[in-house]
């Protein structure tokens, strides 16, 4: 249990440090690499003072870890644009009603039970998602492409989550050792390569500027970021799925919107509220076993 409260608050952090970004100007693909630099370094130093590491490419999961590690970037870029945009409560929402997802693919590919309580939750979840996306839009009054795609944030997040969220207990299952350090540092290992490709088309191309505060801000997320991983990869050994993703995500959505009122003073509509109250009903009928 104390892991999937740890992945519960330090996932909780991730999405407050990546709305501080926004308030310093960090470059947000800059903090990203900087972020999985500083993963990949702590794993990398950890696996080896452990005595724990082995060399990927011979590992049952290194396949799978190249697809997740370029998923990883793909994901947190599409986060952090949405957490300065849209704001940290719609977008961890968004992220965390992506157990859907999951629950799916174990009902048609592991042929999993579906419980008819289970099915209620999976739709409620849906309209919640819909509420939370609709109910706080500040460029309501804007037209065009921009306005359209800052909408359309929180809908690619639900479903970039949870396909990660499915390659993640891939991974895992795959993992035949009793330490998962090795796989998680090489899995940032992929991703901060994706994301040097990243920041060097955006200086050629002068989109950007190198910032070295992109790089202190990339090393707090890093260290959180590492850890949250770690406690994720040993819930998911602990707990089913159906009881392991609702109540992680639920945590991180209740946890964000508390976070998002104290530190932030984000203000939600009465329709963010209904789906707010919505997805915890959502997440709880998903987890009960009739």
């Amino acid at each position: 249990m104390i892991y999937l409260i740890l992945a519960i608050i330090l996932s909780t952090a991730v999405f407050v440090v990546m709305r501080i970004f926004g308030r310093y100007n960090l470059d947000n693909h800059q903090a990203l690499t900087w972020n999985y630099a500083t993963s990949a370094l702590i794993g990398t130093a950890m696996g080896m003072a452990k005595g724990t590491w082995a060399t990927p490419s011979d590992q049952p999961w290194f396949g799978l870890t190249l697809i997740l590690g370029f998923w990883f970037i793909l994901t947190y870029v599409l986060i952090v644009e949405s957490s300065q945009r849209s704001g940290v409560t719609i977008t961890s929402l968004s992220s965390k009603l992506s157990v859907v997802i999951p629950t799916l693919f174990g009902i048609l590919f592991l042929k999993e039970d579906l419980r008819w309580m289970s099915g209620i939750g999976i739709v409620l979840a849906l309209i919640a998602l819909f509420l939370v996306v609709g109910g706080k839009d500040k460029t309501a009054t804007k037209t065009g492409k921009v306005a359209i795609g800052i909408a359309l944030l929180p809908v690619f997040i639900f479903f970039s989550t949870g396909i990660g969220d499915i390659l993640m207990k891939m991974t895992e299952q795959k993992n035949t050792s009793s330490d998962m350090i090795p796989m998680i540092a090489f899995i940032y290992f992929i991703s901060f390569l994706f994301g040097v490709a990243l920041v060097a088309y955006d200086l050629i191309t002068k989109k950007s500027k190198w910032q070295w505060k992109s790089a202190l801000g990339g090393l707090a997320l890093g260290t959180v970021n590492f850890f949250s991983t770690c406690c994720i990869y040993q819930a998911m050994r602990v707990f089913d799925n159906v009881v392991m993703f609702p109540v992680y995500n639920i945590g991180v959505v209740c946890l964000s919107a508390l976070s998002g009122w104290l530190l932030f003073k984000e203000k939600l509509t009465w329709k963010n509220y209904l789906g707010l109250a919505i997805a915890i009903i959502a997440v709880v009928l998903i987890t009960v076993k009739l």
